[in-house]
């Protein structure tokens, strides 16, 4: 069973809170930048964070990505200045240590994954909070060039394995980011990292189902 089955886990929502009432990464990068004096209100500051993070030509190219965001918030400073005040302002966002846990515990059941859509920044982070070294498989957006839902990131996925479509699981907490592996026949499940019992029961169903492996 290990070898037939796949469970992919997203990171922000499913494993880092988007969750307004916690330190969210959303506030923390509010905090970030205002850090630097930048004077926009804080839904601007976000919109034009994600805007610039989701438009880069090559996205794994971090002096790109930085100086873009240096030009858009007009900020002065080094990159290395601002990789460790980045990491400084988002090394505290909340996470659902349990969704990782549960994540971990799935190794001795089925290969576990990650995708993900981030910026080369962030990497750090989620490393920290997953430890990457224990999954199977990780496919974070700025290394790949292409981001969710791009049809894209989905077919490099599946050409990186060995298993049928049926053979995944996909979770994520976006319905927009589930609709495109539902077509080529991927199991998915709605959620966030609250939903943790969710979670369960849609993994655990689709590891007993014996249509698929």
């Amino acid at each position: 069973m290990k070898q037939n089955k796949l469970v992919i886990f997203d990171w922000g929502g499913v494993i880092e809170s988007h969750n307004q009432e916690e330190h969210c990464i959303s506030k923390a990068t509010i905090a970030f930048f205002k850090s630097f004096g930048v004077d926009l209100d804080d839904e601007t500051i976000v919109e034009k964070y994600l805007e610039c993070c989701n438009h880069v030509d090559n996205s794994d190219d971090t002096n790109e990505l930085f100086n873009k965001l240096k030009n858009i918030f007009n900020i002065e400073c080094t990159m290395d200045e601002f990789i460790k005040r980045y990491n400084e302002y988002t090394s505290k966002t909340h996470f659902y240590k349990e969704v990782v846990d549960y994540a971990h515990s799935l190794k001795n059941k089925c290969k576990i994954g990650i995708l993900s859509n981030l910026n080369p920044f962030d990497k750090t982070r989620i490393n920290y909070q997953m430890d990457l070294k224990k999954f199977d498989y990780v496919w974070l957006s700025f290394e790949l060039n292409c981001r969710k839902p791009d049809p894209k990131i989905y077919n490099i996925v599946e050409k990186d394995l060995s298993i049928p479509s049926k053979n995944m699981l996909f979770i994520d907490d976006l319905e927009k980011n589930l609709e495109i592996p539902k077509m080529k026949g991927w199991n998915v499940c709605q959620a966030v990292g609250t939903d943790l019992d969710k979670i369960k029961q849609c993994v655990e169903e689709f590891l007993k189902d014996e249509t698929n492996g």
